[in-house]
């Protein structure tokens, strides 16, 4: 249970980073984490500290267990079949999606529009694939590397799926934002994460599959804009938060059980 209280302390360190920004700007201090209507540079600095919030949880956290973070790790990225997961997870997330927004532009439940000019377009798109290598790595490491192997020496690996995916999905919505009712869709996708970690006991194959989820997500949505109903296939960024994409993570879980049979 120790990394659940080393997750807890992050939010803690933002919101102390936060209030003094606020305090060192002239502003009020708030309640909740948001970088909404923060000056430019208030907001870097508070992303800032989160980053090395989530950095000395990653390095803090093998200390703790008397052992060093290249040795922790390491199990995590075992040899074997590395290349051959990672590449299974890119290829199923990014052809489930691929497969759920087409069905919904036969539908017509999202249409085709492009919302920005050439040149920013270009700069959107030239980070995606950065973006989503260092979001899937890192929340992996913290998520499935850290959490959910530390609840897993605690507790049966049934409880331990089970309150790592709900605490990933918390973790989405410590800072406010627009929409809570997507809880569902990150419990669905922790969920999905958590057991590709548990079948293969490595790190590969939940990084391919976040990694192609990003991917596929962060370079449609300058094209599409949704028309269809949020219940039905969610919304901006989370489209698994609608029944579609609820069932569609469902089967994608079920398909990860099966083809890595087998507990580690």
């Amino acid at each position: 249970m120790r990394a659940i209280i080393l997750l807890g302390l992050i939010p803690v360190l933002a919101w102390v980073g936060q209030s003094l920004l606020l305090r060192r700007a002239g502003l009020p201090v708030r309640l909740r984490l948001s970088a909404r209507d923060l000056p430019g540079i208030v907001k870097q600095w508070n992303r800032a500290v989160l980053y090395v919030g989530v950095a000395a949880v990653l390095l803090g956290y093998p200390l703790l267990r008397a052992t060093t973070p290249a040795a922790y790790y390491a199990p995590c990225f075992a040899a074997g079949l590395p290349v051959r997961q990672l590449l299974w997870g890119l290829a199923a997330s990014t052809l489930y999606l691929v497969l759920l927004y087409l069905g919904w532009l036969i539908t017509d439940n999202i249409r085709l529009e492009v919302r920005h000019g050439p040149r920013r377009l270009a700069r959107r798109l030239a980070g995606v694939p950065l973006l989503a290598a260092g979001v899937a790595f890192v929340e992996e490491l913290l998520f499935r590397g850290v959490l959910l192997r530390d609840l897993m020496d605690d507790m049966p690996a049934a409880g331990a799926l089970v309150l790592a995916s709900v605490v990933f999905a918390l973790a989405h919505y410590v800072r406010a934002v627009k929409r809570y009712w997507t809880f569902p869709g990150h419990l669905a996708l922790g969920g999905l994460l958590c057991v590709a970690f548990w079948r293969t006991g490595a790190l590969w194959l939940p990084v391919g599959l976040h990694a192609g989820g990003i991917l596929l997500l962060a370079g449609i949505r300058p094209f599409i804009r949704y028309v269809g109903p949020a219940w039905l296939v969610g919304a901006s960024i989370y489209p698994y938060a609608g029944l579609v994409g609820l069932v569609a993570l469902g089967l994608l879980t079920a398909n990860v059980w099966m083809r890595f049979g087998g507990t580690p």
